[in-house]
């Protein structure tokens, strides 16, 4: 999906160049001449802001201290009034980046480019760390750090006990054979045999139900093994 850029400039032949440009990049430009109009267009769904300092209505330095709790997305002033303290406010609001007029489109383009890049880092990287939690209502199951919470409080789990809980939780309302689940938290070389799955299975929904966590989750296939249902 093509990002969409928020140019807040009140100069119009900048404001055209800049989007001329940015539009023959492959990006969705949206404009606005004043600082009224920046703070409303800033409200809609855009991926990035370039702000100008020295517009009517709001300054850019004003426009950034209004939208800057509502909106996430980076925000690169450019302006002429370059000098330390505006910089050092520009930061100070929250502005990700300071391009100095006059500029280089291909400058531009490119600080525009590596703040695209550090976004989509940053939530990959919290994509990764949701994805080493498992949350089913009050029950948090934290993969790295091999905890099972109810309500805050752990649940003690052996080894096998978590593991088994994991490989249900992964895939819901899949049933797995008791045969499957020894060989995946026992492995092939085990000790024992698939019968101590029914064992493991009887102290998850014991130690589940204690703590107060509804046992009717964690269900039996008769005649088939385990699956975990949260519907």
């Amino acid at each position: 999906m093509n990002k969409k850029i928020l140019i807040a400039e009140d100069e119009e032949d900048m404001r055209q160049i800049l989007s001329l440009h940015l539009t023959s990049k492959g990006y969705i430009v949206s404009e606005a001449k004043d600082g009224i109009e920046a703070i409303d267009k800033a409200e809609a769904d855009v991926d990035l802001i370039l702000l100008d300092i020295m517009m009517p209505g709001y300054d850019g330095l004003e426009v950034c201290k209004q939208i800057r709790n509502q909106v996430i997305c980076p925000i690169i002033f450019i302006s002429a009034a370059s000098d330390y303290m505006n910089k050092m406010k520009a930061f100070s609001l929250g502005g990700d980046d300071f391009i100095s007029k006059p500029f280089s489109l291909k400058l531009l383009t490119y600080k525009v480019e590596a703040l695209f890049k550090m976004r989509e880092r940053l939530l990959q990287k919290h994509d990764e760390s949701k994805r080493k939690k498992i949350l089913i209502d009050d029950l948090v199951v934290d993969i790295t750090s091999r905890e099972i919470m109810h309500n805050k409080k752990v649940i003690p789990f052996t080894k096998k006990e978590f593991d088994l809980l994991v490989l249900l939780l992964s895939s819901p309302k899949q049933v797995f054979t008791k045969e499957h689940i020894y060989e995946r938290i026992s492995g092939i070389d085990g000790q024992g045999d698939a019968s101590s799955v029914v064992e493991h299975i009887k102290n998850i929904r014991s130690k589940l139900l204690s703590a107060g966590f509804p046992e009717n989750y964690l269900q039996t296939v008769w005649g088939i093994g385990y699956q975990w249902n949260s519907q």
